[in-house]
C-alpha cells in the first residue's frame, strides 16, 4: 500500500511540473518575438547594436531580475525591469569586434523572476572582416537638441591587397539622416581608404533614434557592410516619467499621480488632450514656468485588461510639438 502511494505522488508531481514547465515556455515564447540576430559580415571596430522586444501578453507582471553577458565584449541595456500587461520594453546589446575576426557568437541570458522563474537566451552573431576597419565602430552623434544638425565622420580602411576594391553605393533605414563617402589616396599592397560623413537631419524625431548605414560594395564574397547610427534627440519639453505606470485596479477605482514638465526657459502649458476620458489632467495653471507638476488621474473603466492612454501636452514654446505621456495600468476582475 505504502509503495502504490508513493508512486502515486510520484506520478502526481511529476504532471503538475511539467505542466508548470509547458506553461512557463508559452508565456516566455510569446513575449519574446525575437530571440536570436545575425549581423551578417562586419567590418572590424564596428559597435554593432540590436534591440530584443520584451512584449507582455499575460495578465500579471513580468519582472526583470538580472542578466549575463556571454562575453566581455557585450553591453547590456534593459528599458525597464518591470513590465505591466499589455506593455512592453527593449533589452538593447552592444557588440564590439575591435578585438575579434572572423565568427563571432555573443548575446546574453535574461533573468526574469515573475510571474514565474525563468533564464532566456538572446543570441547574437556575426562574421568579422580582418581586412576591413572603421574608427570610430559607430556614427554616434551623443545627446543633441532636436532640430540641430550635427556631422560624424568615420575612416574606413580596406587592406585586403585588391587594389580595385570599392564602394560604390550606400542607403539608410529612414529619411532622417543623410551620408556621403569619399574615396582617399590608395596605399601600397592595394589598401583603399574611404572617409564616411554622417549629418542628422533637423526633422530627426526626439528620443532615443537608430538607423543603419548599409554600404555596397563590388566585394561578392560580402557586398554589404552594416555601420550603427545613434543619437539621444532631445526636446525642448521633457516630460518626466514619459511612461507612468498606474498598478492594477479595480473597476471604478481612481489612482492619482503626478509628472513634471520642463524646460531650459519659462513657458505655458496651453492644453492637455487624453486619448480616453479614463484619464484627467488637472489644470497646470497660467503661470509661465520652467517646471510644472502635472496631476494625472484614472477612473478604472469595467472592462478588465490591460490599458494604454495617450497624453498629448502642448506648450507656447515656439515649433515644438505637442510631448506625449503614455499611462498604462491593468483593471483586474
Amino acid at each position: 500500500m505504502l509503495n502504490t502511494r508513493v508512486v502515486g505522488w510520484a506520478v502526481l508531481v511529476a504532471g503538475l511540473t511539467s505542466t508548470t514547465v509547458a506553461t512557463a515556455q508559452e508565456w516566455v515564447q510569446a513575449a519574446f518575438p525575437e530571440r536570436a540576430h545575425d549581423f551578417g559580415t562586419v567590418a572590424r571596430g564596428s559597435k554593432l547594436r540590436h534591440k530584443f522586444l520584451l512584449v507582455n501578453r499575460t495578465n500579471q507582471d513580468i519582472q526583470i531580475l538580472d542578466w549575463r553577458t556571454k562575453c566581455g565584449c557585450t553591453e547590456v541595456k534593459v528599458g525597464s525591469k518591470e513590465i505591466p500587461p499589455g506593455t512592453q520594453t527593449s533589452i538593447e546589446a552592444v557588440l564590439d569586434t575591435t578585438k575579434f575576426t572572423g565568427y563571432k557568437p555573443s548575446g546574453l541570458t535574461l533573468v526574469l523572476s515573475k510571474p514565474a522563474y525563468a533564464e532566456v537566451d538572446l543570441n547574437l552573431s556575426c562574421f568579422i572582416r580582418s581586412d576591413i576597419t572603421i574608427t570610430p565602430g559607430a556614427a554616434d552623434f551623443g545627446v543633441v537638441a532636436r532640430g540641430s544638425t550635427p556631422s560624424v565622420a568615420l575612416q574606413l580602411t580596406y587592406a585586403g591587397g585588391t587594389p580595385s576594391w570599392g564602394i560604390f553605393g550606400m542607403n539608410t533605414k529612414t529619411d532622417f539622416m543623410e551620408a556621403k563617402i569619399e574615396r582617399q589616396s590608395s596605399g601600397n599592397g592595394g589598401q583603399v581608404g574611404y572617409l564616411l560623413t554622417a549629418t542628422l537631419k533637423p526633422n530627426a524625431p526626439p528620443g532615443f533614434f537608430k538607423d543603419e548605414i548599409t554600404l555596397k560594395t563590388n566585394d561578392s564574397s560580402s557586398p554589404t557592410l552594416p555601420i550603427a547610427v545613434v543619437a539621444n534627440v532631445q526636446s525642448a519639453v521633457t516630460v518626466s516619467p514619459s511612461n507612468l505606470v498606474m498598478g492594477t485596479l479595480k473597476p471604478g477605482s481612481e489612482v492619482v499621480k503626478r509628472v513634471i514638465v520642463r524646460s531650459s526657459q519659462p513657458f505655458k502649458i496651453t492644453a492637455t488632450k487624453p486619448s480616453e476620458s479614463a484619464v484627467t489632467v488637472a489644470s497646470p495653471g497660467a503661470e509661465a514656468r520652467t517646471l510644472h507638476t502635472l496631476e494625472i488621474k484614472l477612473k478604472a473603466p469595467s472592462t478588465t485588461g490591460p490599458m494604454h492612454i495617450t497624453v498629448e501636452i502642448a506648450t507656447d514654446v515656439k515649433d515644438e510639438p505637442a510631448s506625449k505621456l503614455n499611462v498604462f495600468a491593468t483593471i483586474a476582475p
